[in-house]
């Protein structure tokens, strides 16, 4: 039989839909906090979010009138209309997310807004009120849930460790942090400040005191059409995509599109794993979905094409100049700061990961009479609990936080790379050439750099419009096995696109009597070989064409320990520069490093 649900089962399950877990709940509750205009928000969790949350901030508060109906399911001050839905420039809009966490825990909410004298204090368990009454307090909402999934004990088993929830939570916010540079947020775990950001909208500061990885990393700005942020130099990069934060319009996402654009933008120049980003993409409101995913983790953008390309053009212009040559792998590691005071501070000095890119280009001035920066003033709340942890007062302070005199330092600049400037300084075990350039050396790998400028001739003969084959003075066969000789025979078609002049011989045997005009007869005859080996042990001969025109640059390309003469090395300098990307081989490795005058000098602990 049929019926409809009561509407107390109802809202347990739609609560379920839209709060998983303990970190769906933050996430609810912070994204509220920003859309009320909060410039500090507090978030406590204890057991991992599953036995206490609470959410403080100094937002505009709720209108003690309205407060009971923002606990309605779709109660909501964002969205009217239907077509409001094509114009979301706020993080909630639903209206399920108040509804939904009370109704999954025991919850209690503190609000007041500025133009009213008292606030209001709303108690609810299981989504049904228990108690409302005025009260004292701050401008702003403190939302507290307690015993998440209380009332629905199946979906609470299936939660993972309180740790791991808790690092969820923690992850969540320190990237809302980074986006939000502009709002202090403090992090308190079982008791435990994790950090407090300063809110003083530098988004290079949140991110080197939220990500201490980030550090060791040559962040890299870039800026293009709808698209703003930071990415690592080609030679950086990690075994996961945990490096990479994607917000749409304020929103933390997940995006396949993003993803591509990013790796575009690289244009092979990654050889293994994934480059760190930190990428802020504007769109029109009505140009994206975020509808598709309860969570909102999720969008879809209505003009992928656009997202990618305007992404991919931005990166590759940042990291095709010098600022995108890979350091020196002395550069990715933290040496001791001999004059680092041992006195400590009373909070931890948040330093901007600006300046710490700034260290590319740093002067070698006396440091001994420099003054110490101005620390932004970072905001420390406290707030006064019961034996609830109910929160009933929020105190702000501020302390002046005090730091060690630091290295002056020459502001960061992205500059085009130029070949003409370099100047041969040496050339070590018959593989290396040192170049260099202002203060700054260059080590290139005779090897990557000659397989660049083969693997790029070798594409623009491919791609040309005609493939006429150059004939041969002595023809040459190519003897195959029965089981490819009597397969489908696509590769021949292929062997003819690339230029070669092959018909069947008879007997196993295919006859070459015209190559390529881009290869020599023994390019052209190793070429053909390994074609048709690897063709007919796999389809999708456009990928197969690509990574065999790699395979034959690479066996086409001089070796480590061939040693070159100075007229060699000029030469192969000279075609390096005229590459289309000189900066990486075919396969991904860097075809050269950077290493500055600054960083020998920190290895001789002279800085």
């Amino acid at each position: 039989m049929i019926k409809v649900l009561d509407s107390f089962v109802a809202d347990k399950i739609a609560a379920g839909e839209v709060i998983e877990r303990p970190v769906s709940a933050v996430k609810e509750l912070v994204e509220n906090s920003i859309d009320a205009g909060a410039s500090s928000i507090i978030v406590e969790i204890r057991g991992g979010g599953k036995n206490y949350i609470r959410v403080t901030d100094d937002g505009c508060g709720i209108p003690p009138e309205e407060a009971e109906t923002a606990f309605l399911r779709h109660a909501t001050s964002k969205i009217s209309t239907v077509t409001d839905l094509d114009n979301i420039t706020s993080l909630g809009f639903r209206g399920e997310a108040l509804a939904s966490i009370s109704a999954v825990s025991r919850l209690t909410m503190v609000t007041r807004t500025a133009d009213s004298a008292m606030g209001i204090k709303l108690v609810l368990h299981g989504g049904r009120l228990v108690s409302s009454e005025r009260t004292g307090s701050n401008t702003g909402t403190t939302v507290i849930a307690e015993d998440l999934f209380y009332n629905t004990p199946a979906r609470r088993k299936f939660m993972k460790s309180d740790a791991r929830e808790a690092s969820a939570i923690i992850e969540l916010i320190q990237q809302l942090a980074v986006y939000y540079s502009d709002i202090r947020f403090m992090m308190i775990n079982n008791g435990q400040t994790l950090f407090t950001t300063s809110g003083s909208g530098d988004v290079l500061e949140a991110v080197h005191a939220l990500y201490p990885e980030f550090r060791n990393t040559n962040l890299i700005p870039i800026e293009g059409t709808g698209v703003y942020g930071f990415v690592s130099d080609p030679g950086y990069t990690r075994t996961n995509r945990k490096g990479q934060l994607f917000f749409v319009n304020g929103r933390i996402v997940s995006s396949s599109v993003i993803e591509k654009g990013l790796i575009d933008g690289y244009n092979g120049r990654i050889f293994s794993g994934y480059p760190c980003a930190i990428l802020f993409i504007d769109q029109d409101p009505g140009d994206i979905d975020v509808n598709i995913h309860p969570g909102k983790r999720e969008i879809k953008f209505l003009k992928q094409d656009d997202v990618i390309r305007n992404i991919s053009q931005s990166v590759s212009l940042a990291v095709n100049t010098d600022a995108g040559v890979p350091r020196s792998i002395l550069n990715r590691e933290e040496l001791p700061d001999q004059n680092k005071s041992e006195t400590p501070v009373e909070v931890t000095e948040q330093t901007s990961i600006r300046e710490f890119l700034s260290n590319l280009n740093n002067d070698t001035d006396s440091q001994e009479n420099s003054e110490p920066p101005t620390i932004p003033k970072i905001l420390n709340i406290n707030s006064e609990t019961d034996k609830k942890g109910n929160v009933y007062d929020i105190k702000a302070e501020t302390e002046e936080v005090f730091s060690v005199a630091e290295e002056k330092k020459e502001p960061y600049a992205v500059k085009p790379f130029e070949f003409e400037e370099l100047k041969l300084k040496g050339y070590v075990f018959d593989t290396y050439i040192i170049m260099q350039s202002k203060d700054s050396l260059y080590i290139f790998d005779q090897h990557a750099a000659h397989e660049r400028i083969f693997y790029e001739r070798f594409m623009q003969g491919y791609n040309s419009t005609e493939h006429v084959p150059q004939p041969v003075l002595t023809a040459f066969t190519l003897n195959v096995s029965a089981d490819v000789y009597c397969a489908e025979r696509d590769w021949l078609d292929d062997m003819r696109n690339f230029g070669y002049d092959i018909e069947d011989f008879g007997e196993k045997t295919f006859i070459v009597r015209g190559i390529p005009a881009y290869m020599n007869a023994e390019e052209a005859e190793s070429f053909a070989r390994s074609y048709i080996e690897a063709a007919s042990e796999e389809r999708g001969h456009n990928r197969t064409v690509i990574d065999k025109l790699i395979m034959r640059s690479c066996k086409s390309a001089v070796k480590a320990r061939d040693k070159l003469s100075e007229l060699e090395i000029n030469e192969l300098m000279r075609s390096l520069s005229k590459c289309d990307n000189p900066y990486s081989c075919p396969h991904g490795r860097p075809t050269f490093i950077k290493l500055t005058e600054y960083d020998i000098e920190r290895s001789f602990r002279r800085k």
